[in-house]
């Protein structure tokens, strides 16, 4: 009976729109941009758009893990730059695609568990331990690239799977879509996934439970190597080269995407659905800036734009809800009863 009840309650339940805005955001702008230039809705162009997004969506998937439990890396922009330059000495030396791609998510892997055992095992600042982490990783690129571009000799297998296609969308965008889903099901349906939410509402509780909270916070900064690593072979594979002063520029634009996923679907919490449509939603907004021939900054200025009003938005929202819990509450039997 109760359980029928429950379903039913469920059933009727209202829409939570504050979880979906950044679904309206996004209809909105591809209504305007395709009124404003007629390239917008060819295939070719939403193909490239979605390469484009590949290297800071695969990066914002590993960042994710680090954001659940309130810790923050900043090495990351670092070290995808060094696996880049890492990947393109590697392969002047004549090693095979494989061997190269190994070593590139290898190193952030090792980078990432660095990075956890410093904020972990010796209890420093995740903050202070990955800065230091990336100027680390700033001078070692610089040791092995003598500070210059780096381009012959990347395999074939790298730039295949960054620029080529298949039924028309990047294999590289193929990649992606089968990482989030991976990472959706690790997150939602594992004991490691569950234990990384746990651990960042509370990790006393969670320790009290039984969970091993420290194994745990490593292996949110490995996994965060590990998906920058990747995020280094696409984006060699997309380039053909390795540049010793790109990569930190893509630190803000990760977190962005982990940010403002957290304001669509379940509202607060750092989700994979919401972090795909904020892929989406940013890859949109900067090809049809570009489209209509806006100048540089404007792409800047929309990035920062969306973010900040998603969350205002999801912030509103939740207050919202709270006040209006605490007036039901106020007015409920229970307490009409006790007065």
């Amino acid at each position: 009976m109760n359980k029928h009840i429950s379903e039913t309650a469920r059933r009727r339940a209202p829409i939570q729109w504050k979880n979906y805005y950044m679904v309206f955001l996004l209809a909105a702008l591809c209504v305007i941009f395709s009124m404003a230039s007629p390239q917008f809705l060819t295939v070719n162009n939403w193909s490239n758009l979605l390469i484009t997004q590949v290297t800071t969506g695969t990066m914002a998937l590993g960042a994710i893990s680090v954001l659940i439990l309130g810790e923050f890396d900043v090495s990351l922009g670092y070290m995808i730059s060094f696996c880049m330059m890492l990947g393109a000495v590697l392969s002047e030396r004549g090693l095979p695609g494989p061997a190269v791609m190994l070593a590139m998510v290898g190193a952030g892997a090792f980078f990432g568990l660095m990075s956890g055992l410093f904020t972990v095992k010796m209890n420093i600042s995740s903050f202070i331990a990955t800065l230091g982490v990336g100027i680390l990783l700033f001078g070692l690129n610089l040791a092995i690239s003598n500070g210059e571009v780096h381009s012959s000799g990347i395999p074939k297998m790298l730039l295949t799977l960054g620029q080529g296609k298949l039924f028309k969308v990047g294999y590289c965008v193929w990649v992606l879509i089968a990482l989030c889903l991976l990472m959706h099901f690790f997150l939602n349906h594992t004991t490691l996934g569950r234990g990384l939410y746990a651990v960042g509402g509370s990790e006393k509780v969670a320790f009290l439970a039984g969970l091993s909270t420290g194994r745990i916070r490593i292996l949110a900064f490995v996994l965060a190597g590990a998906f920058t690593g990747l995020a280094a072979v696409f984006q060699l594979g997309q380039a053909g080269a390795a540049n010793p002063s790109s990569g930190p520029n893509l630190l803000m634009p990760t977190y962005a995407i982990v940010f403002l996923g957290a304001t669509a679907f379940q509202t607060g919490v750092y989700n994979v659905r919401g972090l795909a449509l904020a892929i989406i939603l940013l890859g949109v907004g900067s090809n049809g800036i570009n489209l209509i021939g806006a100048p540089s900054w404007a792409e800047f200025i929309y990035n920062g734009g969306v973010l900040v009003l998603a969350i205002f938005i999801a912030q509103r929202e939740i207050y919202r809800t709270a006040h209006g819990d605490k007036r039901r509450a106020a007015k409920s039997p229970a307490s009409e009863a006790s007065q």
